[in-house]
Formats: structure tokens, sequence, C-alpha cells
């Protein structure tokens, strides 16, 4: 072997390494781009997941709201129905009947009636319109239901809370 063939052979062996080294690199940055693409994908896909959970709990609020004006318009047709009830003087039936079905819709759709007599007064279930002698600080009398619309007070309880009469 010649000089000439040993330098040609020594440049392509120089010229192979190089031509390894740049691929390497090449491969490095096709390996970070990738992982750099892959991170967008999945920050994006996060981000419109979330935006849709949004969009479904917003959705949920507006219709709960939209229930709650409905319902606190309706309560009043519900007073009016139990006062006829305790009013009558002989036992109707037919409006017992269609109070209870007006009670099992109205629990179907969250709301339950808050119980208040014999209990102590709760400010964030109740509001005292008066107070009369009796037991101190429980609710002697109720004067109109209160209910709650799932876990959030609909409608408080009017109430009459007992207080200790003072010695004389």
């Amino acid at each position: 072997m010649d000089k000439n063939d040993k330098v040609k052979k020594d440049s392509r062996k120089q010229n192979s390494d190089e031509s390894k080294d740049t691929k390497r690199d090449e491969v490095e940055l096709l390996k970070t781009k990738a992982e750099e693409l892959e991170d967008k994908y999945k920050r994006a896909l996060a981000d419109y997941q979330n935006l849709e959970k949004r969009a479904a709990e917003e959705r949920r609020e507006w219709i709960l709201k939209a229930n709650k004006d409905l319902l606190l318009h309706i309560l009043p047709v519900l007073d009016t129905l139990i006062l006829a009830e305790k009013h009558i003087k002989t036992q109707n039936q037919e409006l017992a009947l269609s109070l209870k079905q007006f009670l099992d819709i109205l629990k179907g759709e969250g709301v339950t009636r808050i119980d208040a007599v014999g209990k102590s007064f709760d400010p964030h279930f109740m509001e005292c319109v008066e107070t009369i002698e009796g037991e101190e600080g429980k609710v002697v009398e109720e004067l109109r239901s209160g209910y709650m619309f799932y876990d959030k007070v609909l409608r408080p309880v009017l109430v009459k809370v007992g207080k200790t009469k003072a010695a004389s």
C-alpha cells in the first residue's frame, strides 16, 4: 500500500466518523424535537379536557340556577296547599295525595324539607321572626317551611325561638 492509498483510507475513515457524529447529532435533535412535540400535545390535550370539564360544570350550574328560580316560584303554592290541608276540618284524601305527590316530585329533584321544631336555632338554615317563652335557643314554632336544594339552602325556615322568661 502506498502513501496515497493510506491517506485516502484515513480520509474515508475520518469522513465516516464525521458522518456518524453528524447522524448521531441529527438523531438526538430529532428525539428532542419529538419529546417537545409530545409534551405540547399532552399539554394541549390536558387543556382541552379541563375546558370540557369547566364547560360541563358551568352548564350544570346554569341548570341548577334555573331550577332554583323555578322552585322558589313554586314553593308559595306548596305553602298554600299545606295551609289548606291544616285548615280543612275533614280529612281530605285528595288534597293529602296531591301534597304527597308534590313533595315526592320535589324530593326527586333534590329538594328536601328542613326540620326545625325542637331543634337548636341555626341561623344558616333558619330565620327567627320572633322570640317567645320557651326553652332557650330552641325552635318553638315553625311559621313557614324551609327547604334545601341538594346541599344549599333554597329557602330558610321562618321560626319562633324560645327565650326563658326573666325572673321578676
